[in-house]
């Protein structure tokens, strides 16, 4: 059976690293049920500052848990390495010339998003509608559009929910303590900087998105309010 996501990576050199991801029953990501995890995904090792989580009961971290299996491999290169990055879903593939760091903080921030980490669940749509290498302004329209769809589809269930971001910026605020802590983990692991500093690049975009939201959020009002908007207004950079 296909992959419902694979992340191809090419090197300069011609090797490459395939990372497939298949969903299981709840919208996650399927791990064999006798995979047995290395150490360095242990709740307890580098555990995050703001974990909810208890390792007495939850001996694994949910997104190093996923990370290892689905790249079980060190990561060799170094974070500048180029790469050539192929990302393929059911309705389209996408491709582009990049850095490892940024293939893998991509691919990391889906594996966040499907994993069953307390902070992170309410990211799964995101992650069911995954956009590859989306920049700050992609995330910030994606995130802001998800999280409001999400409370007007609970405020449909019960009116005396409003209609308002406050879960959302309270989930990139975690988003960062977590990036930080993950980042943490993959340097006491002591494998290559890669996977920490893709880490790194996803607290940089969570904390893009979260800093002044009130106004990053008022400078896309032209675009959503008038349809006499400039070809040039669209473009982001």
């Amino acid at each position: 059976m296909p992959p419902d996501i694979s992340y191809d990576i090419r090197y300069p050199e011609g090797s490459h690293d395939r990372i497939a991801i298949r969903m299981d029953n709840s919208g996650g990501i399927g791990v064999d049920a006798d995979y047995q995890p290395p150490a360095w995904a242990k709740l307890s090792f580098h555990q995050c500052a703001h974990c909810t989580l208890d390792p007495a009961e939850h001996e694994y971290c949910p997104v190093a848990r996923n990370i290892a299996f689905l790249f079980p491999e060190s990561f060799s290169s170094t974070s500048w390495q180029d790469v050539t990055l192929t990302v393929t879903t059911d309705a389209r593939r996408y491709s582009a010339d990049t850095t490892l760091q940024r293939a893998l903080g991509s691919l990391f921030g889906l594996i966040c998003s499907l994993s069953d980490c307390p902070h992170t669940r309410v990211l799964k749509p995101m992650g069911v509608f995954h956009l590859p290498l989306s920049n700050d302004r992609e995330t910030l329209v994606r995130a802001a559009s998800f999280f409001l769809l999400k409370r007007y589809l609970e405020h449909l269930r019960n009116p005396d929910i409003g209609i308002d971001r406050s879960e959302m910026e309270s989930t990139y605020k975690n988003l960062k303590i977590l990036n930080r802590g993950l980042a943490q983990r993959f340097r006491g692991d002591g494998s290559s900087d890669a996977a920490a500093n893709a880490f790194v690049l996803l607290d940089i975009l969570v904390r893009d998105v979260d800093f002044e939201l009130e106004e990053q959020l008022d400078a896309l009002r032209t675009i959503f309010t008038t349809d006499q908007v400039a070809p040039g207004e669209l473009v982001n950079d």
